[in-house]
């Protein structure tokens, strides 16, 4: 006859069992040691750890998955990507395709040329205008005409700050400026009042064939 394992009462169980069994939570517990290497038990535990093994390697596919999945666009489309992953992508869609990632390249181009632009404008009106007063060039005549001059040469640069390209090349706005002032600009450089020397504030006559264009300078629109 073999042994319960667990019964509610020792009642009319033989004595000499009753040792055998330990009252818990209400019930009596048979004790017995080895429990582990009992065939049932072994393969009800060996069943255990295949279940929790499994749960497992399920759990960790589900992460993977799960981190594919919120790399994907928003408008991804499964249909779409396995016609392309066979060779057997609709030529339509890729027309289709092809057309809305130009048209965004156009459109970014066209912010980039604009924000250009931009910046072409904010040179001229402030880093030029400075420039030029820093050299000296404040008379708002000859101001007007240097600017007319130099103009068409300002750039952008990839970093945003504008350059003028010689025949050196590259040179910043303010140090082409300097180097025009010192130079071929010369005659636009008002001297400092009290110093006695000649300068282009249009007081003195110059004999310079290029300071008598100074007024019509002037009067173009500023570009």
């Amino acid at each position: 006859m073999a042994l319960k394992t667990v019964i509610e009462s020792t009642e009319g169980l033989d004595e000499a069992l009753i040792p055998f069994y330990t009252e818990k939570d209400g019930k009596f517990v048979l004790q017995i040691e080895g429990v582990d290497a009992h065939p049932d038990v072994a393969n009800l535990k060996s069943a255990y750890e295949r279940v929790k093994t499994d749960r497992e390697t399920a759990r960790q596919e589900r992460d993977q998955y799960k981190a594919k999945a919120d790399g994907l666009p928003e408008d991804f489309d499964p249909e779409k990507w396995a016609k392309l992953k066979d060779g057997k992508a609709d030529e339509a869609a890729l027309v289709s395709l092809r057309q809305e990632l130009e048209a965004e390249r156009d459109d970014w181009k066209g912010k980039f040329e604009k924000s250009q632009e931009t910046a072409r404008k904010n040179a001229l009106d402030r880093d030029l205008t400075d420039a030029l007063t820093a050299a000296g060039v404040v008379n708002p005549a000859f101001t007007k005409a240097a600017r007319n001059m130099l103009a068409d040469g300002v750039q952008i640069g990839s970093d945003g700050k504008p350059f003028i390209d010689t025949d050196m090349g590259p040179l910043a706005l303010a140090d082409h400026v300097k180097r025009w002032a010192a130079g071929e600009g010369k005659d636009f450089v008002t001297a400092p009042k009290g110093g006695g020397a000649k300068g282009g504030d249009g007081s003195k006559p110059t004999n310079n064939p290029l300071m008598d264009k100074v007024p019509q300078l002037a009067e173009l629109p500023e570009k």
